[in-house]
């Protein structure tokens, strides 16, 4: 499969989180609101209609299991590690979504969509349903410091709309059915949507923070476990996966390796708030996350995709 000039990918991308982020400054906008159109709208008419046009499999169904225990691999070790060196739990807190989670909806669906191809982009938000999981779940958890109990996150999980779409989606899949010409052009036009309000919901988010805190040495920590360590247990999970069972097909493959080289989510901003945490410095922590996935990406992700079996 061929590459295709990724810079053709990222710089729309970025337009939007620059025009977002001047709205932010210059608007009063609601970012709640704008985000609720994209995650109770937009997001699940994408993923259902993303999830209907593939092929079904028992592997396919395995894949959110396996981003999940991937992202929770990456968050409890950083969290671990960043335990024994950080003793403020507040900040510590800011590492298993910082590192373990990412901005793979928004950010990483496009990317997906212009290696894979629309028939195949589905695959991508099935496997980023175990990091949606993560995130929601186990990620907020340790953010939350102890605030939020197994039984509210769980409810968290279940009241996630993506989760009925997807399963819907798989469902129509399955019977083999096929999406009239219609919910294909509503498929095509929520799918425009939907990347245009997540990259202006990151752009808003950033502008509308009043202080950006920038802790180089935490940050730096929290990088290597989102950008080195994640892909390198996902280049391990792949490798070994093809040695002695082989049932990941290319496409499967490139899905977690696209998983792991997400930036930070712009969500952690907004739980760090929410949880009492430093969401100044969460909001440092993306800011530079998005730069620099943005600047080396392009250049950095077909080599690594070049090392996949």
């Amino acid at each position: 499969m061929v590459i295709p000039n990724l810079w053709e990918v990222f710089l729309p991308l970025a337009g939007l989180i620059l025009l977002g982020f001047i709205l932010g400054r210059k608007q009063p906008l609601d970012l709640k609101t704008i985000a609720n159109l994209a995650i109770y709208g937009f997001t699940p008419l994408v993923a259902f209609g993303a999830a209907a046009q593939l092929p079904i499999s028992f592997t396919l169904l395995l894949l959110p299991c396996v981003s999940f225990l991937l992202a929770s691999l990456v968050g409890v070790t950083v969290f671990m590690l960043g335990r024994k060196i950080w003793p403020n739990l507040t900040e510590v807190g800011l590492l298993p979504i910082a590192s373990g989670s990412g901005n793979t909806g928004y950010f990483g669906f496009p990317i997906a969509l212009a290696i894979l191809g629309e028939e195949l982009a589905g695959l991508y938000l099935v496997v980023n349903l175990g990091v949606v999981i993560y995130e929601s779940t186990l990620g907020y958890y340790w953010l939350a410091r102890g605030q939020l109990t197994p039984q509210a996150a769980l409810r968290r999980m279940i009241g996630l709309p993506v989760l009925y779409a997807l399963l819907a989606g798989l469902i129509f899949a399955s019977v083999q059915l096929e999406l009239p010409a219609a919910g294909l052009q509503l498929w095509q036009l929520a799918k425009g949507a939907f990347i245009c309000l997540g990259m202006l919901i990151l752009g808003v988010a950033l502008g509308q923070q009043k202080a950006f805190s920038i802790r180089f040495s935490f940050t730096l920590f929290a990088l290597a476990g989102k950008f080195l360590l994640w892909p390198c247990l996902a280049l391990v999970l792949i490798y070994t996966e093809v040695t002695y069972l082989g049932y990941f097909t290319w496409p499967m493959q490139l899905c977690l390796l696209l998983i792991s080289v997400a930036p930070m989510a712009a969500n952690l901003v907004a739980f760090a708030a929410q949880t009492g945490g430093k969401a100044e410095q969460a909001a440092g922590m993306v800011l530079i996350s998005t730069v620099l996935a943005i600047l080396f990406l392009p250049l950095v992700l077909p080599r690594l995709v070049s090392l996949l079996p």
